[in-house]
């Protein structure tokens, strides 16, 4: 007995359909109208839904993009790290006041308070993760931690970052350290001259108005902040110094970048 060869057609139209009739993939407009409506899905499915189905997805991902990246852009407009129990108890009424006293210009930037306990791992991995990346403006910490991680160079220097009035006016609250040069085994080799990295917030009346409990914090600038404008004004809040001075020295570092 012969075998015979089955081909299964994968196709929603029938054997008898006119566009089987044509030696070629494809039918005239003529031939598509002149379909009964059953064909004609058919037709379509077969040839047309699975570019249709790409068309749709390639245009919700772009308009996806689109919305996060230009439309409905989020930025951190000021990032506050607490470390080792320095987070005020009333942390987000902070954030707030600091969204309104600053003034954010675009609706959906925000300002974030971030906490982290140097004891776990995990913890200080992210922390000096987003350290490295720039993603953290002000640090408040404890004295000890204050004078490990200043050691270590990880705030800035306050006498190339302040005004020079602001300076003046924060000089008796300034904390000074040295940063410790190692060689590439770690071993300390030298130590560089003292210099101003942090600044005592335990006489802080604003810190101590939104929770704060911790005795002797000390509010430092992380290296190269990402927003120094906003920095700047924070500062002039946490200390108690005129406002003023802040906005005018970022107006002028407005002017100059432009």
């Amino acid at each position: 007995m012969d075998s015979k060869i089955v081909k299964f057609k994968k196709t929603a139209l029938d054997d008898d359909a006119a566009i089987y009739q044509r030696s070629k993939d494809t039918i005239t407009k003529e031939e598509l109208k002149n379909l009964p409506f059953r064909q004609k899905l058919g037709y379509y499915k077969d040839y047309y839904l699975k570019i249709t189905i790409g068309i749709i997805i390639a245009a919700v991902l772009i308009f996806s993009i689109l919305n996060t990246t230009i439309f409905n852009r989020s930025e951190c407009r000021l990032s506050l790290c607490f470390l080792d129990g320095t987070l005020p108890e009333r942390s987000e009424e902070m954030d707030s006041f600091f969204e309104e006293a600053i003034g954010l210009e675009n609706k959906n930037d925000f300002i974030h308070s971030d906490t982290y306990v140097l004891g776990n791992y995990q913890m200080e991995m992210a922390y000096r993760t987003r350290l490295m990346a720039r993603a953290i403006d002000l640090v408040v910490c404890p004295r000890d931690v204050f004078l490990e991680q200043s050691g270590q160079g990880l705030f800035c220097d306050l006498r190339e970052l302040l005004p020079a009035d602001m300076y003046a006016q924060l000089s008796d609250l300034m904390i000074e350290n040295k940063i410790a040069e190692t060689d590439d085994a770690g071993e300390v080799v030298s130590y560089s001259e003292p210099m101003p990295m942090g600044i005592d917030l335990s006489g802080s009346d604003f810190y101590k108005e939104y929770g704060g409990l911790l005795e002797q914090p000390v509010l430092c600038v992380t290296w190269n902040p990402e927003n120094k404008g906003n920095v700047l004004k924070a500062i002039t809040y946490f200390t108690g110094i005129d406002v003023s001075l802040a906005e005018t020295e970022e107006a002028s570092s407005e002017a100059s970048s432009e």
